[in-house]
C-alpha cells in the first residue's frame, strides 16, 4: 500500500446492494457495510477456522503417528541388533555380523545400525564401508544411553560427503550388565526425509482442499446470506420510494421466519401510514377548504416573518400583493407595532380603510411551541357592515326621534297655547285642535309604518294571498287617485289591456306598494304634468310601470331611495308629509311576493317605477 501525503490509500469498499465506491482514508482500514457480505466473512471465518483447526489435527496426528511407528520400528532394530549381534557375537565380530544383518534383514533398508562401548566410541556401524573410518555420535540419545536411559532423538541431521543434509530419528539402546552398568548401546538411525516430504504432500492436499471448500463456502454463503439481505435490499428500496411520498408500497411475503415477519409489519405499517396520512390529508383539505372560503382574511407568518398560508378574502380585505408579502411590510401597511408581543397576548386593532371604504378588525395572534414564538397568525375581519348597520341605528334613531319631535313639539305647542288662554276663543281652539290632529295622524302613521317594517323584519307579517287580475287591481288604484290628481291639475293615464292578468298577491298590500307610488309620483311632479300607468305581459312577468315627469333623482340617490328614512329632498318630503318608510316598506311587500321594484330616473326629467309580479301560472306562493 503507497503511502501519498502522509496517508495511505486504501479501498474502502462500502457494499449497498450491489455497488463499490472507493474512497481516501487515513488508515488502510477495510469497511465492510454490508450485512450481506458481514455475513460471509462471518460464515468464512467460522469456517476457515474449523478447517485449519481440522487440518493442523490432521497433519500433527499424521506426523505423531509415523514418529510413533519409525520409533517402534528403531526400537526393534535396537533390540533385534542386541538378540542378532551381541549376544551371538564377541566384539571382534560386530562389525562383520552387524553387515551380514543389514544385508539379509528387510528391517535395515532405511536404517543404519551401530554399537556404540561404554566410553562412547563406534566399534561397529552398519553404514561404515571397508577401508572408511567407522562414525562417532555425539547425539543426545547416545549421551543418554550412556547414563543407563533408552532415548529418541528426533531432530538429528546426516551430513554427507557432497556436503546435502539429510534429516535423521535415532534411537540409543543401553545393554547393561547385570549390575546396571553399561556394556553397550545399540544406536539405530533412520532417513526420515520422505516422511517429511509425505507429510508437507499432505499438508499441500489439505490446503488446497481448504481454498476449495473456502470457496465453496464463500458461494454458498452469498446463496445464503443474499436469502436474508434479498429481503432486505426490497425493504430498504421500498421505504425510499416511501420516503419520497409514494405510499402504495407492498412487498410479496415469501417465507414464515422473522424476515417474512418483518414484511408482513412494513405492509401493515405501510398500509397504515397510508391511511394515516390519507386521514391527514383530508384534514388538511378540509382545513384548507375551511380557511380559503373564510369570510375572515387569514395569513399565517413563520418566525422570520416570511408568508407561510393566505386565504382568498386577506387578498381581498386589504388589497395586497402576494410577492411582496412579509410581516413587516403587514405591519408597515396597518401602521401597527407589535414589539411588545408576547406569546401569550393577543393584539387587536380597528382599521379605518377610508379609501376602500372598509373597516377592518386585525388581531395578532403569536403561536409557540415549548414556550418559544414561532410565528404569528393574523385574523382580518371585515366589520364594514356591523359600521354600517351601527350608523344605520344611529342614523334610525335619529330619524325617529326626528320623525316624532315634529308632530310632539306641534302637539306640546298648540297644547300649551290652548292651556294658556286659547282655548277661550273657539275658533282658535278649533284651529288648534286641527293642528294637534294632524300632528297625532302623522304620529299614528309614523307608528303604523313602523310595526309594518317590524313585522316585516321578523317575518310575522301575514299575508292573504289570492289570485287577482293585476289589470283590475292598477285599475282601481287609479280610480282611488285620480281625485288627488285632479285637485293638483294633473293627469293619470291608464289604457287597461284587453287581457285577464293573473298574480297570486295580496290585494290590500299589492295597493298599498302601487298607491304610495301612484302618491309619490303626484308629490313630486309639477301641475300640469301627466302620470302614465301602464301593464306589460312578459314571458314570466307581469310589469306594472307608473311613470311621472316630476323633479326625478340623481344617480347616486337611485340605489339608497329604499333605505328606511332617506329622502333625496328632505325638505320637500317632510312638507308634504313623507317620513322616507314609504318605500322602504313597498320593498319589502314586493319582496314577499317574489317581486321586484325597478326605478329609473333621471335629474330634472322624471322617474319610472317598475313593479314586477310573476305570473300566478309559474309560482304560487
Amino acid at each position: 500500500m503507497a503511502n501519498v501525503g502522509g496517508y495511505g490509500v486504501c479501498h474502502i469498499f462500502v457494499i449497498k446492494e450491489k455497488y463499490f465506491e472507493n474512497k481516501k482514508c487515513p488508515q488502510g482500514i477495510y469497511y465492510m457495510k454490508s450485512i450481506r457480505w458481514k455475513l460471509v466473512f462471518m460464515y468464512l471465518s467460522l469456517v476457515f477456522i474449523v478447517l485449519i483447526l481440522t487440518g493442523s489435527i490432521i497433519i500433527i496426528s499424521t506426523q505423531t503417528a509415523e514418529k510413533n511407528q519409525i520409533r517402534e520400528e528403531l526400537r526393534q532394530c535396537a533390540i533385534y541388533i542386541d538378540e542378532q549381534v551381541i549376544e551371538q557375537y564377541d566384539s571382534r565380530y560386530f562389525q562383520e555380523s552387524l553387515e551380514n544383518l543389514s544385508a539379509i534383514s528387510s528391517s535395515f533398508q532405511n536404517v543404519s545400525g551401530n554399537i556404540i562401548n561404554p566410553d562412547g566410541q563406534t566399534i561397529a556401524s552398519s553404514s561404515a564401508k571397508k577401508n572408511t573410518e567407522i562414525p562417532t555420535f555425539t547425539s543426545s540419545a547416545v549421551i543418554a544411553a550412556l547414563s543407563g536411559k533408552d532415548s529418541f532423538a528426533d531432530s538429528d541431521r546426516n551430513v554427507a560427503a557432497d556436503g546435502s543434509v539429510t534429516r535423521m530419528m535415532s534411537y540409543a539402546y543401553p545393554i547393561t550388565n547385570d549390575d546396571g552398568t553399561v556394556r553397550y548401546v545399540v544406536f539405530v538411525r533412520m532417513d526420515v526425509e520422505e516422511m517429511y516430504t509425505s507429510i508437507a504432500r499432505t499438508t499441500r492436499t489439505i490446503i488446497v482442499a481448504m481454498l476449495i471448500a473456502l470457496a465453496f463456502t464463500a458461494l454458498l454463503g452469498l446463496l445464503f446470506a443474499n436469502t436474508i439481505t434479498a429481503p432486505i435490499a426490497v425493504l430498504t428500496r421500498k421505504a425510499k420510494l416511501m420516503a419520497k411520498g409514494r405510499l402504495e408500497q407492498k412487498v410479496a411475503v415469501k417465507s414464515d421466519d422473522e424476515i417474512g415477519q418483518l414484511t408482513r409489519s412494513f405492509n401493515t405499517m405501510a398500509r397504515e401510514l397510508k391511511k394515516s396520512v390519507s386521514q391527514m390529508e383530508e384534514q388538511r383539505n378540509k382545513l384548507e377548504i375551511v380557511l380559503m372560503n373564510m369570510t375572515d382574511g387569514v395569513l399565517a407568518f413563520d418566525e422570520r416573518g416570511t408568508l407561510i398560508h393566505i386565504n382568498r378574502a386577506a387578498y381581498d380585505l386589504i388589497d395586497i400583493d402576494d410577492v411582496k408579502i412579509n410581516l413587516k411590510w403587514l405591519l408597515e401597511k396597518l401602521d401597527i407595532d407589535l414589539t411588545s408581543l408576547s406569546p401569550n397576548t393577543i393584539y387587536e386593532k380597528n382599521i379605518d380603510d377610508e379609501e376602500n371604504g372598509r373597516y377592518i378588525s386585525a388581531a395578532f395572534i403569536p403561536y409557540a411551541v415549548q414556550k418559544k414564538m414561532n410565528g404569528i397568525i393574523v385574523v382580518l375581519h371585515d366589520i364594514t357592515k356591523h359600521r354600517q348597520l351601527d350608523n344605520m341605528r344611529q342614523e334610525f334613531v335619529a330619524n325617529v326621534s326626528h320623525e316624532i319631535g315634529t308632530p310632539l313639539t306641534t302637539i306640546k305647542g298648540y297644547t300649551e297655547l290652548l292651556l294658556d288662554g286659547a282655548i277661550d276663543d273657539q275658533t282658535v281652539a278649533v284651529d288648534f285642535l286641527k293642528e294637534i290632529n294632524i300632528a297625532a295622524d302623522r304620529m299614528k302613521v309614523l307608528r303604523d309604518d313602523l310595526l309594518d317594517l317590524s313585522r316585516f323584519d321578523t317575518n310575522v307579517n301575514k299575508l292573504n294571498k289570492e289570485e287577482v287580475d293585476l289589470v283590475e287591481l292598477a285599475s282601481g288604484c287609479v280610480r282611488q287617485n285620480i281625485i288627488v290628481a285632479e285637485n293638483k291639475k294633473q293627469k293619470i293615464t291608464f289604457t287597461p289591456p284587453n287581457k285577464v292578468m293573473l298574480i297570486y298577491a295580496d290585494v290590500g298590500r299589492v295597493n298599498q306598494v302601487i298607491t304610495n307610488i301612484m302618491s309619490n309620483a303626484m308629490k313630486y311632479s309639477d301641475e300640469g304634468t301627466t302620470i302614465e300607468v301602464k301593464v306589460i305581459e312578459k314571458r314570466t312577468t307581469y310589469d306594472l310601470s307608473i311613470k311621472d315627469h316630476g323633479i326625478g333623482m340623481p344617480e347616486e340617490a337611485i340605489g339608497r331611495i329604499f333605505d328606511r328614512f332617506y329622502r333625496v329632498d328632505k325638505a320637500r318630503s317632510r312638507a308634504m308629509g313623507g317620513n322616507g318608510l314609504g318605500l322602504a316598506i313597498a320593498k319589502e311587500i314586493m319582496d314577499s311576493h317574489n317581486g321586484v321594484i325597478e326605478v329609473y330616473s333621471e335629474l330634472g326629467k322624471g322617474t319610472t317605477m317598475v313593479l314586477r309580479f310573476p305570473k300566478s301560472s309559474i309560482i304560487r306562493y
